[in-house]
């Protein structure tokens, strides 16, 4: 049987993975402009991981006229 709080650090991964999707989604609505600072809830050991989903989500929020210019 697990220890409480053995599984912690997964759920900070999903939160943080959360959090960029939810920014990237964001900003594919133009709710929110594009922004590349950090939100300050994010653990600093955890800040490379939050930039690089947040890019991963940002190409795959991308409209379908963006993917199709640049195959051409």
């Amino acid at each position: 049987m697990a220890k409480l709080g053995d599984y912690t650090p997964q759920i900070i991964d999903k939160a943080i993975d959360f959090m960029a999707s939810s920014q990237a989604f964001r900003e594919y609505l133009a709710h929110q402009h594009k922004k590349d600072s950090v939100p300050d809830d994010i653990p600093t050991d955890k800040v490379d991981m939050y930039r690089e989903r947040l890019e991963y989500y940002r190409q795959l929020y991308r409209p379908a006229c963006v993917h199709e210019e640049e195959t051409e």
